[in-house]
C-alpha cells in the first residue's frame, strides 16, 4: 500500500486507551498530521477533557471497556466511518507464572490485551472494509517476541496479539485493509513506571507508527531499543528468548 493510498489525511480514526501513554500520543499525531476526526475510547472520558478542549469537534471522546461487550457495541456503533482502528487499550501485571497471583493476573492480561483486541477487531472489521483502504493497528510489544519472565503473562498476551496480528493480516489481505504490528520496548509511560531502564517516548513510538503507516509499513519497531530487538529476533529468535529469560528487571 503506497503512501498515495494511505495518507492519514482526512482518514477518520479510532484509538483505544486514547487518554495517556501512548495512546494519546498517537491520538495527537494522527491529529496532526491532518486525521478528520479521533474517536478517542477511554473508561473514563473525563481523562480526555484536555484532548477535547484542544482539538474541539475533530477528538470526539467514547466510553470504552474492551472487557465489556455492549460497551464495544456501543462505540462500533457511534463510529461507523472509521477506516484506522488503533487496538491500543492494554495491561500489565508484574509477575512469572509461579508467582503468587500468576493466574489471576495473567487473566487480567489477556482479558484486555488479547479478548479485547480481538472483539474490538471484530467489531470494527465490516466497516473497515466497506470504508477501505482502511488499517488495523495492534499494539503488541517486544515482549511479545521473547517471555519475560518478570512479566511472564503480559509477554505471553504479546505474543498471541503477534500471531494474531499475522493471522489477520492473512485474512484481510484481500480486502484492502492494512494489518500492522508495533512492537515497542520500555516506554516513559504510567506502565512502564516501575522499570529502571531507559526509556523513549510515546512521542517518538506515535510519530514512528503513523509513518509506517503513510508507507503500509507492516512491522514497526518504533524506538531505538526495539529496532535493535528486531533486527536481532529477524537472524536469532533464540538469542531473544535467552536475553529476555535472563533479564530481571
Amino acid at each position: 500500500m503506497s503512501e498515495a493510498q494511505f495518507s492519514v489525511a482526512g482518514k477518520v480514526a479510532f484509538v483505544s486507551g486514547a487518554n495517556r501513554g501512548i495512546g494519546k500520543a498517537i491520538a495527537i499525531e494522527l491529529l496532526e498530521k491532518g486525521a478528520k476526526r479521533v474517536y478517542a475510547g477511554a473508561r473514563d472520558v473525563r481523562s480526555l477533557n484536555n484532548l477535547i478542549s484542544h482539538y474541539v469537534e475533530r477528538l470526539v471522546p467514547i466510553e470504552l471497556d474492551v472487557t465489556d461487550a455492549s460497551s464495544i457495541a456501543r462505540a462500533a456503533e457511534a463510529a461507523r466511518d472509521v477506516q484506522i482502528l488503533v487496538n491500543n487499550a492494554g495491561v500489565l501485571h508484574v509477575g512469572g507464572f509461579f508467582s503468587k497471583d500468576a493466574e489471576e493476573n495473567m487473566q487480567q492480561d489477556f482479558d484486555v490485551n488479547v479478548w479485547g483486541l480481538l472483539k474490538l477487531s471484530r467489531a470494527f472489521v465490516e466497516i473497515l472494509k466497506n470504508n477501505h483502504p482502511g488499517a488495523i493497528v495492534n499494539i503488541s510489544s517486544v515482549a511479545g517476541l521473547g517471555n519475560m519472565p518478570m512479566i511472564g503473562g503480559y509477554s505471553a498476551s504479546k505474543a498471541a496479539v503477534h500471531s494474531m496480528t499475522q493471522g489477520m493480516r492473512g485474512e484481510l489481505a484481500q480486502e484492502g485493509v492494512l494489518v500492522m504490528g508495533v512492537y515497542p520496548g520500555p516506554i516513559d509511560t504510567d506502565m512502564a513506571k516501575s522499570f529502571e531502564m531507559e526509556k523513549d517516548s510515546s512521542a517518538n513510538v506515535a510519530k514512528d507508527l503513523v509513518q509506517a503507516l503513510l508507507t503500509g509499513e507492516e512491522d514497526v519497531f518504533p524506538d531505538m531499543m526495539s529496532k535493535q530487538i528486531g533486527k536481532t529476533y529477524a537472524g536469532s529468535p533464540k538469542a531473544i528468548e535467552k536475553a529476555f529469560g535472563e533479564y530481571r528487571g
